[in-house]
């Protein structure tokens, strides 16, 4: 066999392999491509919104009035402003700021 036989093999054998693995990669890249950007799938944004945002509805409620109940306690001792941020202002970013299906 002469060096160019072999070489024509070679080219048509990668050409092969080209045609028959190149759909194979791009629906592998297609099904990894969401996870190594980090955008949340279907499955996450519909547990978000069925159970997250209510769930964050329900803590900012109830840190909202634990705020209320203990701030004159905390107008004593000057605590105030991280106890708004605790108990206010992190379950309202939870609720309303946060993108869909990010946690």
């Amino acid at each position: 066999m002469s060096w160019k036989k072999g070489i024509i093999i070679g080219l048509v054998a990668i050409v092969l392999y080209g045609i028959v693995g190149l759909p194979l990669v791009a629906r592998a890249q297609e099904t990894v491509t969401p996870q190594l950007t980090n955008e949340p799938t279907g499955t996450e944004i519909m547990f978000d919104l069925i159970v997250m945002r209510p769930l964050g509805m329900v803590g900012l409620a109830v840190g909202t009035t634990l705020f209320v109940v203990a701030l004159p306690f905390l107008l004593v001792t000057g605590s105030a402003e991280s106890a708004a941020d605790a108990l206010v202002d992190e379950p309202y970013k939870f609720t309303f700021v946060r993108g869909m299906g990010r946690y």
